[in-house]
């Protein structure tokens, strides 16, 4: 038809309708970022009867080889009915059609399926607590292609994908049954509609609890230890468990979450960490606890502490806990290594020390910095580098044993018993340099953690 020539987006929906058959929101989605407010079924009805007026007034002109060829194409591959109404009335033949180029699964069109999915989500979702949602599909890789295919021999510049389009309106179908709102940044769940296998899976997203632990005895890691030998399978060394140690503060806090939030599984991240043979005093170390598809988003917190508490029978006790965010996961992680940390400490030295040793040694400490290469005892597990950290203040005073008691203000990550030790010279300066002898540490505290919570 001549007179569409020099319209852009009308001689675009005449070609791809003399090529395939399109249902109105197919053919309307081509141009789904034209001219909004409106739907792509609209918008491919409008195209379809603007070409259809302009046939009709071809042949009621005497232009009838071009108004017959624009009526065919519409009756047939555009399965409007206007323009089969016309044809009967002008006695032009089509070939019907009824499955859509870029919409049709096994005879039907996916947009066909939408009311039965989102009954099915309704489903699959009733035993999950949630507040907000999202959706998303998953389109045959072949009307994909078909689409990218008619993008670049025709031009498209405003198409909007299957998958876009799909998404929103089965989201609006969910949105009217489930009577909760979509959120596009931070949903509770995303159910996932696969339109070639016909399956809906549902992804949780991850539930964030903040608190604090106290670790109230020795001998306890923060996370699970396997056996070195067997790594978990189980051996003589380990009597078969597969575990050095037979428990962990990260599943002491965790199973017992992960448990009441009805989850799959839980990922423990704490402040820092405290060696196995120290104790984590004060306020306690902060924590995150981030329980995997939780299908409780709001569990009782109350119960969880009494749940963690009780489990661990006086080894260590969670406290303070609040639902968070993965934000406040940042911030710990982040904080970590930067905030304010006090230890206790009782260190042993070769030979007896004055008053006045010790007052020099207090008074090289205030607000300096060191330089603290990863001591040997972590070097298998972390990178070997040379930190600096700041010390605030070290309190030392003699005890009747012959030890010094000494209380320690310091940077997150400091390295405390190196700092006492030397390490061989991999931390200075230090207590040991410091003095001129050898000074280990017998026993070691974490009292205070400084920290914003959420």
């Amino acid at each position: 038809m001549t007179d569409t020539q020099e319209n852009g987006v009308l001689a675009t929906a005449q070609k791809l309708l003399e090529q395939h058959t399109l249902c109105d929101k197919c053919l309307g989605r081509q141009f789904g970022w034209l001219s909004t407010n409106t739907t792509n079924k609209d918008r491919g009805y409008s195209l379809k009867l603007t070409l259809c007026m302009s046939a009709d007034a071809l042949l009621k002109s005497g232009k009838k080889t071009i108004g017959n060829s624009g009526i065919r194409s519409l009756a047939g591959n555009g399965m409007f009915e206007p323009a089969k109404a016309l044809a009967e009335k002008n006695g032009i033949d089509y070939e019907t059609q009824d499955s859509c180029y870029l919409c049709t699964i096994d005879d039907e069109s996916v947009f066909e399926r939408i009311p039965l999915v989102a009954e099915r989500i309704v489903g699959l979702a009733k035993d999950v607590e949630f507040e907000t949602f999202l959706v998303g599909s998953i389109p045959p890789p072949l009307l994909a292609d078909r689409q990218d295919e008619l993008s670049g021999i025709h031009s498209i510049m405003h198409a909007e994908t299957l998958k876009s389009h799909f998404n929103r309106e089965l989201g609006i179908q969910l949105h009217d049954l489930l009577q909760k709102p979509v959120d596009f940044m931070k949903p509770d769940v995303v159910f996932v509609y696969s339109m070639e296998s016909d399956e809906i899976k549902i992804q949780i997203n991850p539930v964030f609890i903040y608190g604090r632990y106290r670790k109230l005895v020795r001998g306890i890691p923060q996370s699970k230890w396997d056996c070195k030998k067997c790594r978990g399978k189980g051996c003589a060394e380990c009597n078969g468990t597969g575990r050095k140690y037979p428990d962990s503060i990260s599943e002491y806090i965790g199973v017992p979450t992960q448990s009441i939030a009805d989850g799959s599984r839980f990922k423990f991240h704490a402040a820092g960490r405290e060696d196995i043979d120290v104790l984590m005093l004060g306020n306690g170390r902060p924590f995150v606890i981030e329980i995997t598809d939780p299908r409780v988003r709001t569990p009782d917190l109350d119960e969880i502490t009494k749940s963690i508490n009780d489990e661990a029978e006086g080894k260590i006790e969670a406290h303070e806990l609040v639902l968070t965010d993965r934000y406040q996961l940042q911030k710990l992680k982040e904080d970590a290594s930067t905030n304010v940390k006090e230890y206790e400490a009782l260190i042993e030295t070769e030979r007896p020390v004055t008053e006045k040793e010790l007052q020099k040694v207090e008074e090289s400490f205030k607000a300096v910095e060191i330089e603290q290469r990863t001591p040997h005892r972590v070097s298998h597990r972390r990178a070997d580098l040379v930190r600096k950290k700041v010390i605030h203040e070290i309190s030392l005073k003699k005890e009747k044993d012959g030890l010094l008691r000494a209380m320690f203000k310091v940077q997150g990550g400091t390295y405390i018993k190196e700092l006492i030790s030397g390490d061989e010279g991999r931390t200075t300066p230090s207590i040991a340099e410091k003095l001129g002898i050898v000074c280990k540490c017998a026993e070691l505290n974490v009292t205070a953690i400084y920290s914003e919570g959420p």
